[in-house]
């Protein structure tokens, strides 16, 4: 059960990190800081959308109704449950359909920030997620997500990352697909972090598919290892891993991709994709596909491709008139459109390229 340990007092001032994005173009947001919502928009959009905090009533009733569909436990998923500071749930109602994208800001000032979000999707629903998760301070960050996608419901679910050296992050990524439900993640953790991310899609039942796409960036004496895993546990299922990495400096990038599809889980596809660049002469990035097949009636494939840039493109661009810098800044951009195209705002695109060109230019 999560107990939330609450401080007496906060600064309810907006971080101005934060503070740039909702005074340009941001519309319909919540603000956690330490736990608490501290500013909130949200238009009609989201009247039938059910947003809950452990100061409501409801909050306990919502989540342990749900909590028997998860099927995942580690040290750092147990630790977060049992030790959770900060908590949200967001609940889209059965036939709703939500074309506006709900942003929501967790920030750590003072303590450990322990964060666990749950969204349910029920029946033909669809939503559009974003989180952005930021640091004030020296800590650890913990956070969990933990999304239930019901029968034809479908959840475009957005991350972007962006926390201090001073910061050791641990991210927990769930997803539960039901029969024809669509889950479609895709997080850029462009941190300066140490950081260890796990992503779990389990594909419940018939004909529901996902897709999880990753970019993350490192640079430095910087760490950082990602774990994918898409788990077929029903017949005419799809699931789709993409990870896209740039290691400079003295880094370290760990990309782990896992595609399982189980006994009698026929006509499923896996399909996993691999690409990097490395920018450092002593960064690393290591790509590690993996398959595990256990039905012969089904489709699956992997591959990886890493790299220094490619010295041709290099040479055209700059035979072009373009400057070294500005060559490679073109390349990379392009390379990580995938995730930058996902984002729902100018403010958050130029967010994202201006992380990308500090950490690799």
């Amino acid at each position: 059960m999560i107990l939330l340990k609450r401080i007496n007092e906060i600064n309810k001032n907006v971080p101005v990190s934060i503070e740039r994005f909702i005074s340009k173009d941001m519309e319909n947001y919540l603000i956690l800081k330490d736990g608490y919502i501290i500013a909130k928009s949200l238009d009609n959009s989201f009247d039938t959308v059910n947003i809950i905090t452990p100061e409501d009533d409801s909050y306990m009733d919502y989540y342990m109704q749900n909590k028997e569909i998860f099927n995942y436990s580690d040290d750092a998923f147990d630790y977060n449950y049992n030790e959770a500071t900060s908590s949200l749930i967001i609940s889209v109602p059965k036939n709703e359909v939500v074309t506006k994208t709900l942003h929501v800001f967790y920030v750590q000032e003072t303590d450990e920030l322990v964060h666990n979000t749950l969204i349910i999707l029920n029946e033909n629903s669809v939503f559009n997620y974003f989180e952005y998760i930021a640091n004030e301070t020296e800590s650890h960050v913990s956070f969990v997500s933990n999304s239930i996608v019901k029968e034809n419901a479908r959840l475009t679910y957005t991350g972007l990352s962006r926390l201090s050296e001073k910061v050791v992050f641990s991210a927990i990524r769930n997803g539960y697909v039901s029969r024809y439900g669509n889950i479609d993640l895709s997080v850029a953790e462009v941190n300066d972090s140490m950081t260890q991310s796990n992503t779990n899609i389990f594909l419940l039942e018939k004909y529901a598919t996902a897709s999880t796409k990753t970019v993350a960036i490192t640079n430095h004496e910087q760490e950082a290892r990602f774990k994918q895993l898409v788990e077929h546990l029903a017949p005419e299922t799809e699931g789709f891993i993409e990870n896209y990495g740039v290691a400079n400096n003295n880094s370290i990038l760990v990309f782990e991709g896992i595609g399982k599809i189980n006994k009698n889980m026929k006509q499923s596809v896996a399909r996993q994709s691999n690409k990097g660049i490395v920018l450092g002469v002593n960064s690393r990035l290591d790509a590690n596909p993996l398959l595990l097949i256990d039905e012969f009636d089904v489709i699956a494939s992997h591959g990886a491709a890493i790299g220094k840039m490619d010295d041709e493109q290099l040479y055209y661009l700059m035979s072009r008139g373009l400057t070294l810098n500005n060559a490679q800044r073109l390349i990379i951009s392009g390379f990580l459109s995938p995730v930058l195209k996902k984002l729902s705002t100018d403010s958050l695109k130029e967010e994202f390229v201006h992380a990308v060109e500090n950490k690799t230019l």
